[in-house]
């Protein structure tokens, strides 16, 4: 399994370019092209920041900028959730005809996820810029919550990849679950409001708390997220890379045959 995973990463000129045409392929023949990533996530920036921000009386300053981060982290673990656990069955071409390892379609699909998420994180920067968000020394330290983010995508599309490919309905229920997740999770409201209210276990408990503060809190505030969360999110990713390792043990000579 281990010399699959290598072997995989040793094609990289192969999955790298098939990730990055995948990109190109979804907005083909588009009047503004990769335009349609900025303009979605603004849209949805505006129209959920001014209504949100009233309704909790947020100052906009800081809140639009706080929600801009928080959706592009929420949908990069959400697409490699949902859209990396097609990575087989969407490469089902490539699969039945051409003897590649079969984790090369992993990295395919993790490359095309985090290259829109890349783009998206543009708009957070021109938002920093528009609303004055200072940056501070302390603001480096959002490279490790990227690697963090970048680390649990791959362990995650990995994970669904698998199932999905003999479950077809595990996308679909993970899709489910992501939409609740989404309104118990700080990410369209402050994470002081429901400690206000003494839930903070809705929070400190919550695995998606954690992945997005390490990367709100260095952008945001220029400075570490709490130890906890970094504790949090290392739990996490062990974790998942357990679980990872069994699902691909366990179906990773059945791929072809559920397909």
């Amino acid at each position: 399994m281990l010399a699959e995973v290598s072997r995989s990463a040793g094609l990289w000129r192969i999955w790298v370019r098939l990730g990055v045409q995948d990109v190109r392929m979804r907005f083909r023949r588009s009047a503004i092209g990769l335009g349609w990533i900025f303009l979605n996530l603004a849209i949805m920036v505006l129209a959920v920041g001014f209504v949100y921000g009233n309704l909790f009386g947020q100052d906009m300053g800081t809140f639009i900028p706080y929600l801009t981060i928080s959706l592009v982290a929420w949908g990069y673990i959400t697409n490699s959730i949902v859209e990396g656990g097609n990575a087989f069955t969407s490469s089902e071409g490539y699969i039945k005809q051409i003897s590649l390892p079969i984790y090369v379609y992993v990295l395919r699909f993790f490359v095309s996820i985090t290259l829109v998420s890349s783009i998206s994180l543009i708009v957070y920067l021109a938002i920093a810029l528009v609303y004055g968000v200072s940056f501070a020394p302390g603001t480096l330290w959002v490279a490790p919550g990227i690697l963090i983010l970048m680390i649990t995508s791959l362990l995650l599309i990995t994970i669904f990849a698998y199932i999905n490919a003999r479950f077809r309905d595990a996308a679909h229920l993970a899709s489910v679950a992501m939409q609740v997740m989404f309104y118990v999770t700080p990410v369209i409201f402050p994470a002081e409001l429901l400690r206000q209210r003494g839930l903070s276990p809705v929070i400190d408990l919550n695995p998606m708390y954690h992945l997005l503060q390490v990367i709100r809190a260095p952008l945001l505030a220029g400075e570490p997220a709490d130890s906890f969360s970094y504790l949090f999110c290392a739990i996490v990713i062990g974790a998942l890379t357990l679980f990872a390792a069994w699902v691909m043990k366990t179906y990773r000579r059945r791929i072809v045959f559920a397909l």
